[in-house]
């Protein structure tokens, strides 16, 4: 009987189904080029390392808004050049948010009353899906690092309130790896843009999609 099998390249957060058609076929040559050296995976319909999988990974041919199709894998992806840059900000969020979903799960998670209604203002600020392929000018920049800093700001304020212990720690440990201000100079972010958004702003724009993930879907109300 066949089986789904997906590939997945861990160091770009990429993943694409092996489906023998022509198009899928040349989406997955075109990956056989850019990641042959990078840690590949197969992954089957039942593997267990798809609960590795988050929302930081591009998935080709999905119906999440920005990820590309086959054919725009295979082809000229507009968005391809920031997709393969390092997101080292989004990985160590990533960590965080694993550990939190791994304390959730298991049942470790001491929720307290103010955390839900926390998380409920955190997720006001947060809407975090640019795709990699989105064209920026200056202005574009500019409000997304706006909306960006908001985010960053109700983190702070969050972690600042008495919510409970493993919630305050999250907050904690996430903010010790998001970027302040300062690291984010606007002269800066708008140089490094242009067609497509600057890698930092990116890095951080997918790091807080993780966060905004997390909170909406198991800590708000």
């Amino acid at each position: 009987m066949w089986e789904p099998v997906d590939v997945v390249c861990h160091q770009c957060r990429i993943k694409l189904q092996l489906l023998d058609a022509p198009v899928p076929r040349e989406a997955w040559w075109k990956f056989l080029y850019e990641h042959a050296y990078h840690p590949v995976e197969l992954l089957w319909e039942h593997s267990e390392a798809h609960e590795r999988i988050d929302i930081d990974y591009i998935d080709v041919d999905s119906d999440i808004e920005g990820d590309p199709s086959f054919a725009e894998y295979a082809g000229e992806w507009t968005g391809r050049s920031l997709a393969l840059q390092p997101r080292p900000v989004a990985r160590a969020v990533a960590e965080i948010v694993q550990r939190a979903q791994d304390a959730l799960d298991a049942h470790e998670w001491r929720a307290a009353p103010a955390d839900a209604a926390m998380a409920e203002r955190i997720v006001q600020y947060m809407d975090f899906a640019p795709p990699p392929g989105e064209l920026v000018d200056a202005a574009a920049v500019l409000a997304r690092l706006a909306a960006v800093e908001a985010a960053l700001e109700q983190l702070r304020r969050a972690a600042a309130e008495p919510v409970g212990d493993h919630f305050g720690t999250f907050l904690s440990e996430v903010l010790r790896v998001l970027p302040t201000t300062a690291d984010l100079p606007r002269d800066e972010l708008c140089a490094e843009s242009g067609p497509l958004a600057s890698p930092r702003l990116w890095d951080t724009e997918r790091a807080l999609r993780l966060i905004q993930h997390l909170v909406a879907s198991r800590i708000a109300l």
